[in-house]
């Protein structure tokens, strides 16, 4: 049998990546200027540039005003207490993990959305003249626990077929 993950590690991840996303925009913002700068080279295939982000994913409903943004606020709250209400019963280290890499994102989305009306994205990759859309750590986290979710439910799936 497989030891649940714990209440404690729960908090760990979820803050950790929430922390993680608040500190590199907080840092980027204030103590690296990214607002004047414009595009900072990282890496032949990466910039940081900053992306203030209205909307919901890849800019979409991006111009609803204050009406939207309390409602992803809300929308937001919502989904935390229902993933919150997830993990606790499920029985899956997986899922229980990707739960929180959501969960942290989904803080770190939040409060962007409260202390700047909108979400903060700072990652530019790119391949020669092709670029992908702009993202933050709090959004590499959300993909990232959506992976682990659909590899567990692919296993699952898989297992139950044979």
């Amino acid at each position: 049998m497989v030891k649940k993950f714990s209440n404690i590690n729960f908090l760990i991840t979820s803050l950790s990546i929430f922390f993680i996303d608040f500190l590199s925009k907080y840092f980027l913002l204030n103590f690296f200027n990214l607002e004047n700068k414009g595009k900072i080279f990282v890496a032949p295939f990466m910039d940081f540039v900053l992306v203030h982000n209205p909307g919901i994913s890849f800019g979409l409903f991006g111009s609803g005003g204050e009406i939207q943004r309390a409602i992803l606020i809300i929308l937001s709250l919502l989904i935390i207490f229902y993933l919150i209400y997830w993990i606790r019963n499920s029985n899956s280290n997986l899922i229980s993990y990707g739960i929180c890499l959501i969960i942290g994102g989904a803080l770190g989305n939040m409060v962007d959305r409260i202390l700047y009306g909108k979400v903060i994205d700072f990652i530019s990759l790119h391949v020669y003249d092709y670029y992908w859309y702009v993202f933050n750590i709090a959004d590499i986290s959300i993909v990232s626990g959506g992976i682990f979710i659909l590899i567990y439910s692919a296993k699952d799936s898989f297992s139950n077929s044979k």
